[in-house]
C-alpha cells in the first residue's frame, strides 16, 4: 500500500503537497513524524528496530514511533502505531504531548533524507511484554529499561533527545 505524507515547510506548516514516504526520504521533504514513549514507575519501553528498517536498522528506539500519514494527527499516530507495532491499545485520554523537535540528518549514503519534525508524547502505564506482539517488519525485540540506563544502550540519537523532554 502507498503511504501518503503531508510535506511541510520547515517551520511545520503545511503546503498542501502530498508525497509517497520514499519520495519524501529521497527529496528530504519536510514532513511531521510522531513519538511515544511509555514509562512505566521505573522503566522506559525501548524498541529495537528491525533490521530491515531503510533507517537506523538494529538501533535501539523510542517505545513507538511512525510517520504521520497523510490527513492524520500526530496522536491518531501513535495510537495507530502502538497497535500495529506493539499490539498494544492505547487510548488518547492517556497520553500527553511533552514537545515538538526537529531532526535533520542524511542516511544511507545520501539516499535517505530526513528532515522531520518529530512530536513527542507520553504515556504512564504498567507493561506486560510477554504479551507484546510485536510487528517483525518493524521491531526486532523490546526491552524495559531504567531510564538512566537507556541513555548508555545504542539508542537513535534523535530518540535519545525526545527523552529528555518526558524525563
Amino acid at each position: 500500500m502507498l503511504e501518503l505524507i503531508d510535506v511541510l515547510t520547515p517551520d511545520g506548516h503545511p503546503t498542501r503537497i502530498r508525497k509517497p514516504k520514499t519520495e519524501v526520504h529521497r527529496t528530504g521533504a519536510w514532513h511531521r513524524a510522531a513519538h511515544l514513549w511509555i514509562l512505566t514507575p521505573s522503566e522506559v519501553l525501548l524498541q529495537k528496530r528491525a533490521d530491515a528498517k531503510d533507517n537506523w536498522p538494529g538501533w535501539w528506539d523510542v517505545s513507538v514511533a511512525g510517520h504521520v500519514s497523510a490527513g492524520e494527527t500526530a496522536l491518531e499516530t501513535v495510537v495507530r502505531e502502538t497497535r500495529e507495532e506493539l499490539g498494544l491499545t492505547v487510548d488518547a485520554n492517556e497520553i500527553r504531548h511533552v514537545g515538538t523537535l526537529t531532526e535533520q540528518c542524511v542516511l544511507n549514503d545520501g539516499a535517505y533524507i530526513d528532515n522531520e519534525i518529530h512530536e513527542i508524547f507520553v504515556t504512564r502505564r504498567e507493561v506486560d511484554l510477554s504479551a507484546l506482539v510485536l510487528d517483525p517488519l518493524e521491531v526486532a525485540d523490546v526491552a524495559l529499561v531504567a531510564i538512566d540506563e537507556a541513555r548508555t544502550w545504542r539508542v537513535v540519537p534523535s530518540s535519545l533527545r525526545s527523552l529528555d523532554l518526558v524525563c
